[in-house]
């Protein structure tokens, strides 16, 4: 397993940026993203040492990026409530 550092909050290429860093042991099990005129959406889901289920979604548009993090203990918890992300990054 990798240690892997992503963030959460707002960044853009203006000093207004507000973010913190996350950094945990685990490996990424799966990704998914949605493009279109307006949006460029990324979600990437990991499983950590201790099998959580972490999903990191990211929003970018033009330079704004906006970034959450969502932590599970297990899959089937995960499941309940992004079920089409993980299908469609071929996790479940």
């Amino acid at each position: 397993m990798a240690t892997i550092s992503i963030w959460r909050g707002y960044r853009n290429r203006n000093a207004d940026s507000d973010y913190e860093i996350v950094t945990f042991v685990g490996s990424e099990i799966g990704a998914v993203r949605f493009s279109d005129a307006d949006a460029d959406i990324q979600y990437r889901v990991f499983r950590s040492e201790n099998e959580s289920v972490i999903i990191f979604f990211l929003e970018r548009r033009d330079y704004d990026c906006e970034a959450e993090i969502y932590e599970y203990p297990n899959l089937t918890a995960a499941e309940k409530d992004y079920a089409f992300v993980l299908k469609k990054a071929g996790v479940i």
